[in-house]
């Protein structure tokens, strides 16, 4: 029971998140082809705040850590701006006729070329803010100097498209496994 209590969040805000994603976001959508890569694309704010409440959960400090919450507000503001430039093109697309065409066959015109703009600039702006949001974590002693390096080279290597910034998932979980076992030493230690 005790472990329910501790982790009860890490599993229920990703659980919140994807409810709402699909409720809400994918459910007014009937594409494929180019137009349902970029809707799934567009999803990455969703997640995004799943993984940022659950780090903040695992670090408490954090909470009060001005750099840190402007770093996160940074990555999470990338995030949507992914999500905007994604769902521009899936509009755009929609209006050209194009919801179902594959990549290959898809016909750019002046609208879906410029609709692809911040589609293809957002995921790069994702990478830097993740950057930000590690090195804070790095200077405040939040993570160690090779979690910073491993989240940092994941987060420029990672396909930005796929995920923006794949380095702070990894700072999350290592996170909630130093939670776990600062929980587990608190405990085994006698009063």
């Amino acid at each position: 029971m005790v472990f329910v209590r501790r982790w009860w969040p890490v599993v229920v805000l990703p659980a919140i998140s994807l409810v709402i994603q699909n409720a809400l976001f994918e459910s007014r959508y009937d594409v494929a082809g180019h137009a349902a890569e970029h809707l799934s694309s567009a999803s990455a704010p969703f997640f995004g705040f799943a993984v940022v409440l659950v780090l903040l959960y695992v670090t408490p400090p954090a909470r009060r850590q001005v750099p840190v919450v402007v770093a996160r507000g940074a990555w999470l503001g990338a995030t949507v701006l992914v999500l905007i430039g994604n769902v521009r093109v899936v509009d755009a697309l929609l209006r050209a006729g194009q919801g179902r065409t594959p990549t290959d066959a898809l016909t750019e015109d002046g609208a879906v070329e410029s609709a692809h703009d911040l589609a293809n600039v957002a995921p790069f702006l994702g990478v830097a803010a993740a950057l930000l949001l590690v090195g804070v974590l790095f200077l405040y002693r939040h993570i160690g100097v090779r979690l910073a390096i491993g989240a940092g080279a994941l987060s420029v290597l990672f396909p930005p498209w796929i995920i923006p910034g794949a380095g702070v998932l990894v700072v999350t979980v290592a996170r909630c496994a130093s939670y776990q076992r600062a929980a587990t030493s608190t405990s085994a230690t006698p009063i």
